[in-house]
C-alpha cells in the first residue's frame, strides 16, 4: 500500500506525462483541487497555499513545499505555488481569512499563524512603504475573543490606560488579543485605549483643599520632591528597573527632576474625590458601577471614588486622604510612578519619609533596584505551553491517537485519565509507523521542557477550512476528508517493490513503540472516560494478544531481514561465476591462460586460436589455471 505522499507523487508524474495537453479550463479546475500533503501529512491542500521557500510557520493556513516534490515545481507553479512569503502575499493572507473566516474563533494554532504573519508583516514594513496608509485602513488582527477584525476596531492596552481597565465597562469596547506587543498594535494603526478613554473629575468645583494629610503636610512632600538626593535615588530606582519596564528606558536623570518638580507645582491634597470615565468620541459614561465601595471605609456612591487624580496634561494632580490602613507616602508614590510613565508603581514610597540626603543608601538597603540587566521578551509567541487550556478551546478540542503532528503544532495534552488539558507544543515532525495502535513522542509540556507522551494522551484542535471551496482537508487515521475525482496512472510508474517497502515499514515500528502494557492502560482509560470498564481478566487477555502480535511483526521483519540477506548472497554468487565464464563461447568456465599476454580462455577456446583474441599478441603457449 503506497503512502499519501507516494500516492501524490505518482498523481504528479501522470500530471508531467499529459501536461502538454491539458486545457486552460482543466488546469484551473485542477488549481481547485487539494491533493498535495502538508504539514506532515496532516491535510491536503491547493498548490496556492504552497512556497518554494518559507522562513516561518504558518500552518495551518500556508506551508512549505515538502522537498519530494520539488521535481514537479513548473507544474506546482502553474497551479498556483509561490516563490517565497512576501508582505504583500501575507497581507493578502490575513484579508482572505478575515474574509472566510467572518466572526469564527481561531484555534490556537490558527492564533498562532496569524501572529507569525502579523510579526512578519511589521517587520518587512517600513514607514516610507507607499501601501503602508492602505494597509494600515485594512489591516486585519485577532481580538481578545481570538477572532479576526479590524484594527481600527479595537484599541489596545497602554501604559497609561492599563489604570482604566477594572474601573470601565469593558463590554462596550472591543479590545485587540493582549498577546500582541505594543510595537506591532502602533504599527497597525490600532488606537490606545487611552486615546479614547478619559477620566474626568466629578463636582471638581466641590473639592475641599487640605494642608496636611495626618500628620504630613503638604509643603514637605513638596520639599521631599524638590530635593536632589530625592530625585537622585528616584533616577537610580529608575534606571534599574528599565529592563523590567520599557516606558522608562531612555529617563535621564534631568527629565526625572523636571517631572519631580512640575508634581511639587502641581500637587494638591484634598478631602474626597470621585471620577467618571468617558468614552470618546461622543462621551459615553462608560464607569463601571460599583455595587458597594471600593475603598473599605468610605461609602458607596454613584461614581469612581479615587485615592489620587492625574488628567492627560499632568496640570492637575490630587491626592485624597486615603483610610487609616493606607500610607499616604504610597499614594503619592504612584503619582509619582505615573507622571514618569510607569505602568506598575515604583518602590519609592520610604524614602519619602526617610532623613534628606540618605534616600540613595535606603535604596541599596531595602534593595529597591535590580542588577538584572536583561529581561526575556514572549513576543507572545509561545506563551501558552504548559498553561490549562482556556473553556473555548475546549469545544475545539479532537481525539485522534493515530493522526500525525507537524513541527511546531500546539496540542492539548495530559498525562493521565482525569487531569486537566494543558497547552503543548510538537517540536518536530511525527508520523506514526503502519500498523501501530498507539505510538509515543515528545511534547513540549513547559517552556523548553520536553517529555514523552502516548498519542492516546495528546489531542489536537480542530480546523476549519480557509474558504467555500475546501482547499484544505484533514487527514484523520489516514483517510481524507473529501475523496477526489479518480485518476488513472500508468501501471509502469517506478513503484517501489513490495517487499522493500515491508522491510522499511518494519523498520519504521521500532521509533516510539509502545509497550503491550502500556496500549491496555491506554485503552482502559479511553473505555473508562465513556463509561466502559475492562476487568481484569479481559485485560490480561488483551494483553497477551498484544504482545503476540508485537512478536510475530518482529519474526516477519527479521525473515525479510533474512531474505534480504539470501538474496544479496545469491546475487553476489551469480555475479562471482559470472565472472569466470569464458569471454569467447560464453558457455564454459576459463582454465587457461594465454603467454604472454595472460588473457584467459577455456580449454577449447584456447586450443583453436593462434593470437589472444583480446589484444592480437601471437600465442606462443598456454598454461593451465585452477580457481582458488
Amino acid at each position: 500500500m503506497m503512502t499519501i505522499d507516494e500516492a501524490s507523487c505518482e498523481v504528479l508524474k501522470y500530471l508531467d506525462q499529459i501536461w502538454a495537453s491539458l486545457s486552460t479550463s482543466d488546469i484551473k479546475e485542477l488549481q481547485k483541487v487539494p491533493f498535495i500533503p502538508a504539514a506532515n501529512g496532516t491535510r491536503l491542500v491547493t498548490a496556492n497555499l504552497l512556497f518554494a521557500r518559507l522562513s516561518i510557520n504558518l500552518s495551518p493556513f500556508a506551508f512549505e513545499l515538502p522537498t519530494m516534490y520539488l521535481p514537479f515545481v513548473k507544474i506546482l507553479k502553474d497551479l498556483g505555488l509561490q516563490d517565497t512569503l512576501s508582505v504583500a502575499s501575507a497581507k493578502d493572507l490575513l484579508l482572505n481569512l478575515q474574509r472566510a473566516r467572518g466572526y469564527q474563533r481561531l484555534n490556537p494554532n490558527e492564533l498562532r499563524a496569524v501572529f507569525e504573519i502579523l510579526f512578519f508583516i511589521c517587520d518587512g514594513t517600513d514607514g516610507t512603504s507607499s501601501d503602508g496608509p492602505h494597509w494600515t485602513s485594512e489591516a486585519i488582527v485577532p481580538d481578545d475573543g481570538c477572532r479576526l477584525v479590524h484594527a481600527k476596531s479595537c484599541v489596545y492596552i497602554d501604559s497609561y490606560g492599563s489604570r482604566f481597565v477594572k474601573s470601565i465597562e469593558t463590554s462596550r469596547i472591543r479590545f485587540i488579543h493582549p498577546d500582541l506587543p505594543e510595537r506591532l498594535c502602533m504599527v497597525l494603526g490600532t488606537k490606545k485605549l487611552s486615546d479614547v478613554v478619559i477620566e474626568e473629575l466629578v463636582h471638581d468645583d466641590h473639592l475641599q483643599t487640605l494642608e496636611y494629610i495626618g500628620s504630613v503636610p503638604l509643603s514637605a512632600i513638596r520639599e521631599k520632591l524638590l530635593s536632589r538626593s530625592f530625585q537622585g535615588a528616584v533616577w537610580t530606582v529608575v534606571n534599574s528597573m528599565a529592563s523590567y519596564i520599557p516606558a522608562l528606558n531612555n529617563l535621564a536623570l534631568g527629565i526625572i527632576q523636571n517631572s519631580l518638580e512640575a508634581v511639587a507645582e502641581k500637587l494638591q491634597f484634598v478631602r474626597c474625590l470621585h471620577t467618571r470615565f468617558l468614552l470618546l468620541p461622543n462621551s459615553i459614561d462608560i464607569t463601571h458601577a460599583a455595587t458597594a465601595s471600593v475603598i473599605p471605609e468610605c461609602t458607596a456612591e454613584s461614581h469612581y471614588q479615587r485615592l489620587y487624580f492625574v488628567d492627560r496634561s499632568k496640570t492637575c494632580i490630587l491626592v485624597a486622604e486615603p483610610p487609616a490602613f493606607l500610607s499616604v507616602f504610597d499614594v503619592i508614590a504612584i503619582v509619582v510612578s505615573q507622571v514618569l510613565g510607569s505602568p506598575t508603581p515604583l518602590p519609592i514610597g520610604s524614602i519619602f519619609v526617610c532623613p534628606g540626603g540618605s534616600e540613595t543608601a535606603i535604596v541599596d538597603i531595602l534593595k529597591l533596584r535590580s542588577d538584572k540587566n536583561e529581561v526575556e521578551a514572549s513576543g507572545g509567541r509561545n506563551i501558552l505551553t504548559g498553561k490549562e487550556i482556556v473553556p473555548q478551546d475546549t469545544l475545539q478540542v479532537q481525539f485522534h491517537p493515530l493522526r500525525p503532528f507537524y513541527a511546531g503544532e500546539i496540542v492539548a495534552w495530559r498525562s493521565q485519565n482525569g487531569e486537566k488539558l494543558k497547552y503543548g507544543r510538537v517540536p518536530e515532525d511525527v508520523r506514526p509507523s503502519a500498523g501501530q495502535a498507539l505510538y509515543r513522542f515528545k511534547v513540549e509540556t513547559l517552556p523548553g521542557e520536553t517529555q514523552p507522551l502516548l498519542s492516546s494522551q495528546v489531542l489536537s484542535f480542530r480546523s476549519t477550512s480557509m474558504g467555500n471551496d475546501t482547499t484544505v482537508m484533514l487527514l484523520d487515521d489516514g483517510h481524507t476528508a473529501h475523496s477526489m475525482d479518480h485518476v488513472e496512472v500508468p501501471e509502469n510508474s517506478g513503484r517501489v517493490k513490495a517487499r522493500s517497502s515491508q522491510l522499511h515499514r518494519g523498520n519504521e515500528l521500532q521509533y516510539g513503540r509502545v509497550s503491550a502494557a502500556e496500549l491496555v492502560q491506554a485503552v482502559d482509560e479511553m473505555l473508562s472516560a465513556v463509561g466502559i470498564h475492562m476487568d481484569a481478566e479481559k485485560q490480561s487477555l488483551l494483553q497477551k494478544t498484544v504482545t503476540l502480535q508485537e512478536q510475530l511483526k518482529d519474526s516477519q521483519t527479521a525473515l525479510l531481514l533474512e531474505q534480504e540477506k539470501a538474496d544479496l548472497a545469491a546475487k553476489e554468487a551469480d555475479t562471482a561465476k559470472a565472472a569466470w565464464v569464458c569471454r569467447v563461447c560464453l558457455t564454459a568456465e576459463v582454465d587457461m591462460t594465454l603467454v604472454p599476454c595472460g588473457h584467459v580462455l577455456c580449454r577449447r577456446c584456447s586450443s583453436a586460436v593462434s593470437r589472444c583474441p583480446f589484444c592480437r599478441l601471437q600465442v606462443s603457449r598456454t598454461m593451465r589455471i585452477f580457481r582458488p
